[in-house]
C-alpha cells in the first residue's frame, strides 16, 4: 500500500506514538525508527502491526527491508516526506514499525538479579541501563515512575535490548519492593550513604533485587529503609555521585561477577 500524504489518517496515529505516552497507552503500540531497531525487533520475534518503508531504504537495504515487510501484517510505501513526519531523528533512514506493547505482566519465580528502576526520568539513562541488563543476563527489569521505555530515545538507547528483556512497570518503588519481597528476593538499595555495605563487599544472594533511584534524589529514604540492605559505591575521586547508568552498571556486574 503507498501512502503519498502527510495528512492521511493513518500517518497522523503513527506520528501521535512518537511524541505522546499517552497515544501509546491507549493504542497499545509504540513506533520502531531505523533500519537496524526494526530489524532487529523482527529477528528478535516482533511481528509489527503495520510498517512503513520508503523505496530508497528499499533499495538501499533491500534483504533487510524485505524480512521487517515479511514478518509485518501490513506494510505501506512512504515518501521522503512522510518519513519525516514520523521520524524522531534528525536525519530519518526512512524505515519504521509499528509494534504491539508487550503485556505488564511480572514473574520473579526463578533465581537472579531483578533491576528496579524508581523515578529515573532521562531516556538515555533508561536506555543505557536496560542494555546493560540485557548483557548481564538479568532477569527483570522493574521500571517505576520511570522515563517511558517505548519512547523513540529509550527504544535507542536499549540498542534493541528492550524486545528481548523482561520488564514490568509499577506505580512506585514500594509497589515493586512488595512484589519482589512476595517472591522472595533479597532487596538492596544503592544510595550515598557511607555507612552502608561498600560495594566491593557485598555479597547478593542468588536471588536478588537492586533498587536505583533518581538521578538527582536518588532513592526516597523510606524505601531505602524498607529494603532488606543498602549498598554504597566508594568513589576515591572528588566527584560527588556517579551518573546512574554508571552506577547501575556497576552494580549490575558486582552481582554477575560473583556468578560467573
Amino acid at each position: 500500500m503507498l501512502i503519498s500524504s502527510r495528512e492521511n489518517p493513518i500517518i497522523k496515529e503513527t506520528a501521535a506514538l512518537v511524541k505522546s505516552a499517552a497515544a501509546r497507552r491507549e493504542s497499545r503500540s509504540y513506533l520502531a525508527e531505523g533500519l537496524r531497531l526494526c530489524y532487529d525487533a523482527v529477528v528478535s520475534g516482533v511481528r509489527p502491526r503495520r510498517c512503513f518503508i520508503t523505496k530508497e531504504a528499499d533499495e538501499r537495504w533491500p534483504a533487510e527491508c524485505a524480512a521487517i515487510r515479511g514478518a509485518s501484517f501490513e506494510s505501506c510505501e512512504i515518501p521522503p516526506s512522510v518519513a519525516e513526519k514520523l521520524s524522531d531523528t534528525v536525519s530519518t533512514q526512512g524505515v519504521f514499525a509499528v509494534c504491539d506493547l508487550p503485556e505488564n505482566v511480572f514473574s520473579a519465580g526463578e533465581d537472579g538479579l531483578y533491576v528496579v528502576l524508581a523515578g529515573l526520568q532521562d531516556p538515555g539513562n533508561v536506555g543505557t541501563i536496560l542494555r546493560t541488563c540485557e548483557a548481564m543476563a538479568v532477569s527483570g527489569v522493574l521500571l517505576c515512575g520511570c522515563a517511558d521505555e517505548w519512547s523513540p530515545k529509550v527504544l535507542r538507547a536499549s540498542m534493541g535490548s528492550l524486545f528481548r528483556l523482561r520488564t514490568s512497570v509499577f506505580p512506585d518503588g514500594f509497589a515493586a519492593l512488595e512484589a519482589l519481597s512476595a517472591a522472595g528476593c533479597e532487596t538492596w538499595a544503592s544510595a550515598l550513604d557511607r555507612d552502608a555495605v561498600k560495594l566491593p563487599e557485598a555479597r547478593f544472594s542468588a536471588k536478588c533485587a537492586i533498587f536505583i533511584g533518581n538521578e538527582g534524589a536518588g532513592l526516597p529514604e523510606e524505601l531505602i529503609k524498607a529494603c532488606s540492605r543498602t549498598v554504597f559505591i566508594p568513589m576515591p575521586g572528588r566527584a560527588e555521585s556517579l551518573n546512574a547508568a554508571s552506577a547501575a552498571a556497576m552494580l549490575i556486574y558486582q552481582w554477575s561477577a560473583g556468578r560467573c
